[in-house]
């Protein structure tokens, strides 16, 4: 399948904020703003893909989807583990503890290696989108993925989103569904409207523009703290469908500039290795972390400018550095 190359700078622009997020609430605004939609860009793209996708049986498809999402999870999870051990001389207690962790299917706020929780999230979420999909239609198979974020934002007792309480993340992915969906839905539409012919290109232009435009406005007031969408705060019964809706609204203005970037073959090699990138997060912050306490020097806590800096290097660090090496391993592996 030919590789849509706006998809992959998008790719890296999630990536890269969700490595900047990771380095915690010191980054001051950008932290909460960058909540708003990091995780829902993530599970957007998956439905944009899934769209792409032939039909299969589903034991072809649990297949392919434990070899290219569970199995990556828990090699990078035990190298993850192997790391730790090493650098932390652990107890055997500690050990059966992250052995638990990753057996579970790393839980989002409970599994050492903190950015391996997307990845089994992702897999029950194919999984039942499977099933979904079978409505073929795309007004139902939306409808299905707002009732489940209806039912899980609503009525259970905790936040699935933060805090799962299942195995795999299970009913977080039910709570996320929603962003599957309507990737799914909608990138088809989107797709060819971004690769309009000659005639149209002129009208893409303007309405990108604009879009860029307008959703810039709303980002910048997001970030100071004026949420233009406020008012539906106020209606109770819309009030549930505000996340989603300030998620969507980031998530499509940040097609403007993957647009616009999508020539980048730095950030289109980068947005490729999404995979790597979320695997070896943890692994190489505390690689690096490690090298500069013994260098004397401090990773960014507060100076949001540091903390961009550091999370390029983070970057760079992993693909010329990490990846090169466990590509061949990993190949050999997953085929």
């Amino acid at each position: 399948m030919k590789r849509i190359e706006w998809v992959d700078v998008l790719k890296f622009l999630g990536i890269f904020i969700i490595y900047f997020w990771h380095l915690g609430e010191g980054m001051g605004r950008s932290y909460q703003f960058i909540l708003l939609f990091h995780v829902p860009l993530f599970f957007f793209l998956s439905g944009c893909m899934e769209s792409l996708q032939k039909e299969t049986d589903f034991t072809a498809y649990i297949g392919k989807k434990a070899k290219t999402i569970l199995l990556p999870f828990f090699s990078f999870a035990f190298l993850s583990m192997v790391v730790v051990i090493c650098y932390e001389r652990c107890s055997l207690s500690l050990i059966v503890l992250m052995l638990k962790q990753i057996i579970l299917g790393g839980m989002r706020n409970r599994i050492f290696a903190y950015s391996l929780w997307f990845l089994p999230c992702l897999f029950v979420m194919s999984l039942l989108f499977w099933l979904i999909k079978k409505w073929k239609r795309c007004s139902f198979i939306f409808l299905t993925g707002l009732i489940l974020y209806v039912i899980t934002a609503r009525f259970l007792p905790y936040k699935p989103n933060m805090f799962p309480m299942l195995p795999y993340n299970a009913d977080c992915a039910l709570y996320y569904m929603i962003y599957y969906c309507t990737g799914y839905c909608i990138f088809p539409k989107l797709r060819e409207f971004l690769q309009s012919s000659e005639e149209k290109r002129s009208t893409r232009n303007i309405v990108l523009a604009a879009a860029g435009v307008t959703g810039g406005i709303y980002a910048v007031c997001l970030f100071i703290g004026k949420d233009a969408l406020a008012i539906i705060l106020k209606v109770p019964v819309l009030r549930i469908f505000h996340p989603y809706l300030t998620a969507m609204i980031m998530i499509l203005w940040s097609v403007v500039p993957a647009f616009l970037l999508q020539k980048s073959r730095l950030l289109q090699q980068l947005g490729k290795e999404s995979l790597y990138l979320c695997g070896n997060e943890f692994l190489i912050k505390t690689l690096v972390s490690i090298l500069t306490s013994y260098c004397g020097f401090d990773v960014p806590k507060t100076d949001p400018a540091a903390g961009i800096l550091y999370v390029v290097i983070l970057l760079l660090l992993t693909h010329f550095i990490l990846i090169p090496i466990e590509r061949p391993v990993f190949r050999k592996l997953f085929s």
